[in-house]
C-alpha cells in the first residue's frame, strides 16, 4: 500500500486540522459539563447495596441501610449514612471513650450549649434487651438526635438544614431495626 501525497495547499491541510482539532476540543468541554448531571452517589449507592445487602457492620452492631442511603465507612467502627433523597445524615460509630456510662453521657450530652442549642427531650429505648438513651435537641431550624447504648455504641441524626421535624421518625424505626451479634 502506498501513501498519496495530498494535492491541498499547506494553508488548507492546517485549517483542515485545526477544525478538528477545534471539533474534538468542544466535545471534550461538553463532555466535561454534561459528567456534572450523571448521578454518581446514586450509581455508587446502587453498586454498594450490591456488594453489601441493606445492612453495615459497625463494630458488633448490623445497622439498616435502606436503598436511598448512601454509605460511606471510615473504619469498621465508624462509618456516615446520608440519604440522597432527602440530605439527612446518620452518623454511627463505637465510641472512642468506652469509660462513659450512659449517665455521664447523659449529662454531657443534656447541657446546653453556648451556640444556641437547646434541648427538647429525651427518650429512652429498649433495642434486643439494651438500653439506648437519645437526647433531641433543636438549632434554629435543625433538630439534631445523639443517641448511646450501654455498650457505646452511638448514632447521630442530622437532618437535612430545610427538611421538616417529622424525619426523626425515620431514625428511630431505623434504630428499632439495629441487631446486636
Amino acid at each position: 500500500m502506498r501513501i498519496q501525497k495530498d494535492t491541498r495547499s499547506v494553508s488548507r491541510q492546517v485549517l483542515s486540522g485545526l477544525k478538528i482539532s477545534a471539533v474534538l476540543v468542544v466535545i471534550v468541554i461538553l463532555s466535561l459539563f454534561l459528567l456534572r448531571f450523571i448521578p454518581v452517589r446514586h450509581l455508587e449507592t446502587y453498586y454498594w447495596h450490591l456488594r453489601h445487602g441493606n445492612s453495615v457492620d459497625v463494630g458488633r452492631y448490623r445497622f439498616p441501610v435502606p436503598k436511598q442511603w448512601y454509605v460511606d465507612s471510615f473504619s469498621a467502627n465508624d462509618v456516615l449514612l446520608a440519604n440522597l433523597n432527602s440530605g439527612d445524615g446518620i452518623a454511627v460509630r463505637i465510641s472512642s471513650a468506652p469509660g462513659v456510662t450512659l449517665g455521664v453521657w447523659d449529662a454531657v450530652s443534656s447541657r446546653t450549649t453556648l451556640d444556641g442549642m437547646k434541648i427538647v427531650g429525651r427518650r429512652e429505648l429498649q433495642i434486643n434487651g439494651e438500653k439506648v438513651l437519645c437526647v433531641e435537641k433543636k438549632m434554629v431550624r435543625m433538630y439534631p438526635i445523639s443517641c448511646r447504648s450501654e455498650s457505646g455504641l452511638e448514632g447521630t441524626f442530622v437532618p437535612y438544614l430545610f427538611s421538616a421535624k417529622d424525619h426523626d421518625q425515620m431514625f428511630y424505626s431505623l434504630l428499632q431495626q439495629l441487631q446486636k451479634f
